[in-house]
């Protein structure tokens, strides 16, 4: 089953795209740990079992505060409490999620469905973000433009032009 638990989380970790921005990083950690989450869940799991996997295979900041919940479990702690670990790292959008695992271990409701929808509004979060940062290339590509590609297109073909019309120039008196 060890085998099977880094399976997963490495194809999870294969199929969420990178991070193209540090302000963007918490925001694709979150929805990676929400999508490692619902896999685990899905394959059978509990949620302390699918922190302790994530705890172990997960990288960078998903695998640490999955770590950082599990000690607080390991402590003595409710998973409903230690789950303030989430809004802790990931900020004010990981607060449906450990709201949504604290109710769940205090009120025995399934997890999985609510863990779904909130993957699912993640995912179009980033899709919107992705798409705003699409909107700002051009903007940010247009001084790269004009500093370096006019200027060298102007030395290709207006200076070549320039120095053939200035060569057929004498600067003697002119001749009868």
């Amino acid at each position: 089953m060890d085998e099977e638990d880094r399976m997963l989380v490495q194809l999870i970790r294969n199929l969420s795209p990178t991070p193209l921005r540090q302000r963007n990083h918490a925001s694709a950690s979150l929805v990676e740990f929400v999508d490692l989450l619902v896999v685990l869940l899905r394959s059978g799991r509990t949620a302390h079992q699918a922190f302790e996997c994530i705890a172990r295979w997960g990288d960078g900041d998903v695998g640490r505060v999955a770590g950082r919940v599990v000690q607080r479990c390991e402590r003595g702690e409710r998973l409903a409490d230690a789950t303030g670990e989430l809004i802790t790292t990931f900020g004010s959008a990981a607060v449906g999620i450990a709201s949504t695992l604290a109710a769940a271990e205090r009120d025995g409701l399934p997890i999985a469905p609510v863990l779904d929808r909130l993957a699912g509004e993640a995912h179009a979060e980033r899709r919107r973000q992705a798409q705003i940062d699409a909107a700002k290339l051009p903007i940010k590509l247009a001084f790269p433009l004009v500093a370096c590609v006019l200027p060298s297109f102007v030395a290709l073909t207006v200076v070549p032009i320039l120095i053939g019309a200035l060569s057929s120039l004498t600067l003697g008196p002119p001749t009868r």
